[in-house]
């Protein structure tokens, strides 16, 4: 939701106590710990540059956010606020929402002209509460957007998890693969990516679910591959095989939910070499997730 339509909804935007500020652009463990500062009237605001998410995919694209927070979320363009300083900043927020009482901000938060202004100047021109919210630790990594892009980057998702506090995913529609899957090697579903920042090409071990994003749907055990089919068409592709399940596809969605890398994209000389080698890929997601769930 845009954030400045709420200057055509005074209601609600009179019902909003408190906001978190920042890009959010993955619902991670230190974002989480922003939200948790909020009020019971709080919303979240994402940041966004609209024009590096389309180029790079973002660790969890705007659509799919709002699983993951129990508080409304809105979005601004980087744009309208990037010259601002810190008392024109304050009034931009306050115009908008003007019960404003707590804004909560990460430690590193930075905004203006060149990122000028620390969270030390909204204090100075806002009557109510600025909450800093500390640096977030797992074990010793801090963790961070750019931390978490580096490791599914490297194809280590297993880490990328811990900081994210959750198994990473990519979601879209489900389209039709080349076939070859069903009729000589594994049958797989295809998926087409949502935006989603893909990890390193390979093969891991991980779920689908089939659907849309919710709870109770079933995540079923399965081998996941992302990149070129060297072996066959050379073309780019996201596939999963479910594992010890066999389901007539009916939803038209899905998404592949990753627990660890198994081995790296290689080209294999005939069918039956692939065939061998997604064989045992299987039986290592096997063991993979059997120690994920102990």
């Amino acid at each position: 939701m845009n954030f400045l339509s709420l200057v055509k909804n005074s209601e609600i935007a009179q019902s909003f106590t408190s906001i978190a500020l920042g890009k959010f652009d993955g619902f991670h463990l230190a974002h989480q710990a922003l939200f948790r500062s909020l009020d019971e009237k709080g919303l979240i605001l994402c940041i966004v540059n609209a024009e590096s998410e389309d180029k790079e995919g973002v660790l969890l694209p705007r659509k799919y956010r709002g699983f993951y927070a129990k508080y409304p979320i809105f979005y601004l363009e980087l744009d309208i606020i990037r010259h601002k300083d810190n008392r024109e900043f304050m009034c931009f927020l306050l115009d908008v929402l003007p019960n404003l009482k707590r804004i909560v901000v990460g430690y590193d938060f930075r905004f203006g002209k060149d990122r000028y202004y620390y969270p030390f100047d909204l204090s100075c021109c806002f009557d109510g509460e600025v909450v800093v919210v500390s640096e977030v630790f797992y074990k010793k990594l801090s963790v961070h957007s750019g931390l978490i892009r580096e490791l599914l980057l490297n194809g280590n998702v297993k880490q990328a998890n811990k900081l994210l506090g959750r198994p990473y995913e990519i979601r879209g529609a489900i389209i039709k693969g080349q076939g070859i899957g069903r009729k000589n090697l594994y049958a797989t579903i295809n998926l087409k990516n949502d935006g989603f920042l893909l990890p390193q090409e390979g093969v891991y071990a991980g779920w689908i679910q089939l659907g849309g994003q919710s709870a109770v749907s079933a995540k079923h055990p399965a081998v996941i591959f992302v990149g070129n089919r060297l072996s066959t068409d050379k073309s780019f592709a996201i596939e999963g095989h479910l594992l010890g399940v066999s389901l007539e596809v009916q939803e038209n969605e899905a998404g592949f939910y990753f627990c660890k890398k198994i081995r790296n994209n290689r080209k294999f000389e005939s069918l039956d070499l692939l065939k061998e080698q997604i064989s045992r890929d299987i039986t290592e997601a096997h063991r993979i997730l059997k120690q994920a769930r102990t």
